[in-house]
């Protein structure tokens, strides 16, 4: 049975309303995925994942995101389904499986939903100071759910743990932004203030901000940190 149905939707209950360019014919009982991003609801879902792990707060672990995945044709209210996932080595750079990410191929789409989530777990611990990550993950057909919509069968995310270009916070702070900006000195004011917002603002609250730098003066006063470029002492309030 045909029904005209938005491009990305199964059924018009589930999806809400979408523009007559978006409209196209599909068969109900052709069951597949895809991967909610972008366009597919808009301001709903980003396009792709960014993150630094250093704005993701003192002493981050695993960090786990969320994918969410949505069911074009008609719901199973009776029984789960599995479906894969998998990395695209091709379009992925530095991360390795185990090591600094884990991602369980073989996911459920649970029973009486339109839509499920699959985990893919970064090892924050496991992540150096050079590299820019990227895992490309795609949906994978199987004998529970055809190929989808082309655009919406990957996700891109993109992450690194490095501060080693000054944060939006530092260059817009007057009393941060006086000072030599280096890596070391990010990292500890970041340990020291707990910011996890790289575009933070002082928004008047100076007193703190200032008990901050104090701390981090101190330490680095008390704690020799050598600039790898010059051979240097780095001290914070320099």
């Amino acid at each position: 049975m045909k029904t005209t149905l938005c491009l990305l939707l199964a059924a018009s209950l589930l999806f809400g309303s979408c523009r007559e360019r978006e409209i196209e014919v599909y068969d109900v009982s052709r069951v597949s995925l895809n991967i909610a991003k972008g366009e597919f609801r808009p301001n709903t879902y980003p396009e792709s994942y960014e993150f630094n792990a250093y704005f993701l707060g003192v002493g981050s672990g695993d960090y786990e995101l969320e994918i969410p995945v949505r069911l074009t044709g008609l719901i199973d209210y009776e029984n789960d389904r599995e479906y894969r996932v998998r990395v695209n080595e091709e379009y992925s750079q530095a991360a390795t499986q185990g090591v600094e990410y884990s991602l369980d191929e073989r996911q459920i789409f649970h029973k009486g939903l339109y839509e499920d989530t699959f985990r893919v777990t970064i090892h924050i611990a496991r992540l150096n100071e050079t590299d820019n990550y990227k895992l490309r993950v795609e949906l994978v057909p199987n004998e529970n759910f055809a190929a989808g919509m082309e655009r919406y069968q990957y996700v891109d995310i993109s992450f690194v743990k490095n501060v080693n270009t000054p944060p939006a916070f530092w260059e817009n702070t007057s009393k941060l932004s006086k000072y030599t900006y280096y890596p070391a000195k990010c990292v500890k004011f970041l340990e020291v203030s707990g910011i996890t917002d790289p575009e933070w603002e002082d928004a008047g609250t100076s007193l703190l901000l200032d008990y901050w730098i104090e701390l981090c003066i101190d330490w680095f006063e008390q704690n020799e940190v050598i600039d790898p470029q010059t051979g240097n002492r780095i001290y914070f309030d320099e």
